[in-house]
Parts: C-alpha cells; sequence; structure tokens
C-alpha cells in the first residue's frame, strides 16, 4: 500500500520523534502540495474539537489532534484527485476534512443509514464515502495514534487504509502531482 511506502521512507530521527510532531509535519506537507494559499486550512479550536469527543464519546489520537489543532483542516485542490486517477494509483482521494461539529453531524447521520456505530467520520473522498477512526479505540485517554479507517457506502465495506493518520496523509504527500503529457510510472505503463 501507499501508506507502507512513506513510513518506510521516514529517516529514523522521525522514528524517535513524537507522533503527533511527524503527523504535525505531515500535515504541513500535504497543505503546502495539495492546497492553495486562497483557501487556507480551516481553523480547529481546542473547545470545538473537545465539545465533539464529548458528544461522541470518543477522545481523538494525538497524532491526529495535535496535527488538526496546529495546522487546521487542509482544503485540497483538484490536483490531488487528477493525480491519483492519471496515475491509476491504489488510493482513495481525499476531498473534505470534517469540521469538529461536522464529525459529530456526519458521524451520527451515517450510522443511522448504514455505517457501522463504532466508526467516528473525519474525512470523505470525492464520492462520499467516509475515512474514519474506530471508536472502540478511542475510549479513555487519547493514545498517539490509531488506524485510519475506510468505510464505502455503496458496499457497506470498511477497510483499514493506514495504521495512523500521519502515515495516511504522508501516502498523500508521496504523490507527484499531474501535469499533462507526464510519463507514468514503471508500474503504471500506458495502456
Amino acid at each position: 500500500m501507499a501508506w507502507e511506502a512513506g513510513v518506510a521512507m521516514r529517516s529514523q530521527a522521525a522514528k524517535s520523534t513524537p507522533c503527533w510532531k511527524v503527523a504535525l509535519v505531515s500535515l504541513s506537507r500535504f497543505v503546502e502540495k495539495w492546497t492553495t494559499p486562497t483557501y487556507p486550512p480551516e481553523p480547529v479550536s481546542e473547545e470545538d474539537l473537545g465539545a465533539a469527543e464529548q458528544q461522541l464519546g470518543v477522545h481523538f489520537p494525538e497524532d491526529y489532534r495535535q496535527a488538526v489543532l496546529d495546522v487546521g483542516l487542509p482544503r485540497p485542490t483538484i490536483a490531488l484527485l487528477d493525480a491519483i486517477v492519471e496515475r491509476e494509483l491504489d488510493l482513495h482521494d481525499r476531498a473534505d476534512f470534517y469540521s469538529p461539529k461536522e464529525i459529530v453531524e456526519k458521524t451520527l447521520g451515517w450510522r443511522e443509514i448504514g455505517m457501522p456505530d463504532r466508526l467516528v467520520a473525519i474525512a470523505s473522498d470525492s464520492s462520499g464515502n467516509k475515512f474514519c477512526f474506530n471508536a472502540d479505540q478511542l475510549g479513555g485517554d487519547s493514545a498517539d495514534m490509531r488506524a485510519i479507517w475506510f468505510f464505502d457506502h455503496d458496499f457497506g465495506t470498511v477497510d483499514e487504509v493506514a495504521p495512523s493518520f500521519h502515515a495516511w496523509i504522508d501516502a498523500f504527500c508521496e504523490i507527484e502531482p499531474w501535469h499533462e503529457g507526464a510519463e507514468l510510472s514503471p508500474q503504471h505503463p500506458p495502456r
């Protein structure tokens, strides 16, 4: 999977760095690579994030919490989807990061129409599928990091897509932007 390559490429120094700092760097790289200054990241307050945690009865992982509190919620351009599609990558695009209020609304709303109760939606792809944390892993004190799960609303399937928030974001940062006339990688030759 793409996140495995990103994790393997991290330096030894990054491995000894607290996971929330690694996530902060990852999300900052994501913002630099896949957003535009005219649509800066949406700020997130500790109060709003805490209210979402309280309403859902969870504690978000530290790597996620610190990254979104410090960087905000990125608003990627269509360039990310273009790069994934044109390079035929086995990776779900990331369209929207949810604000704390939207996390609660989307999670509760989607649970009513078939999303498993254990999932907490934090983002979506361009088809409306959800990227989630597993609420069963989010009780008590917030852990350093937890896996990201993908809920496909068309098929009702749930699959782990990354072992942590920062590994998930790193996978997007490893993608090169697509430019018209760009060559496909050796793994994806032209048809």
